[in-house]
């Protein structure tokens, strides 16, 4: 039950989500990972709560070290983001908050076309403890992965610009979730 009330809410846009960097009771995120075509380092992260007190994920920012904001949410350099979910949410669930956060920030699912709809089937049911990780470079697929499993390639620069908005442009799932992973202040979790 409480997994459909958290799903809906999120996908309705009705979630009081609020953010801040992970703690030492939070996901452990390694410092590096590996995303072709480079190494990229740990840039911030932050957890995702619902009405303030229930956390539904952690998750992690990885860029090369020293690219701006502003080159991360353009995608003009490589990034990774890692949810790690700290709830059992469905995909039904996920796939909803992420159409419904696409609309509200302007990105037609249509224009997205079927690269859109493959990612999105893609998607599994996930629970506590799973991590998705989503990985784009310029001139690359985005590529969808969940606990290391590679699920889909899909896209292009624009599209992956587009699908990555959904936690990094105005109009994010969550506005501070957004603040913290693009906040160069922000104190990862060891």
């Amino acid at each position: 039950m409480m997994r459909r009330i958290l799903g809906v809410a999120a996908a309705a846009g009705l979630a009081a989500a609020v953010a801040g960097p992970a703690d030492a009771s939070g996901a452990k995120f390694e410092p590096t990972l590996e995303a072709a075509p480079e190494r990229l380092g740990l840039r911030s992260s932050g957890t995702a709560y619902y009405a303030g007190v229930i956390r539904v994920y952690d998750a992690a920012l990885y860029a090369p070290a020293g690219s701006s904001s502003g080159s991360v949410v353009a995608g003009t350099v490589p990034r990774c983001l890692v949810l790690a979910y700290r709830r059992d949410v469905t995909r039904d669930l996920i796939v909803e908050a992420a159409t419904k956060v696409l609309e509200r920030q302007g990105v037609a699912s249509g224009a997205l076309g079927a690269p859109l709809e493959r990612l999105h089937a893609a998607y599994r049911d996930v629970r506590a403890g799973d991590r998705y990780r989503l990985c784009h470079a310029p001139g690359r697929k985005a590529e969808l992965s969940l606990n290391g499993e590679v699920l889909a390639r899909e896209g292009g620069d624009a599209f992956a610009a587009a699908y990555f908005g959904i936690w990094l442009r105005d109009g994010a799932i969550s506005e501070t979730l957004r603040e913290a992973l693009l906040s160069e202040a922000s104190t990862p979790a060891s």
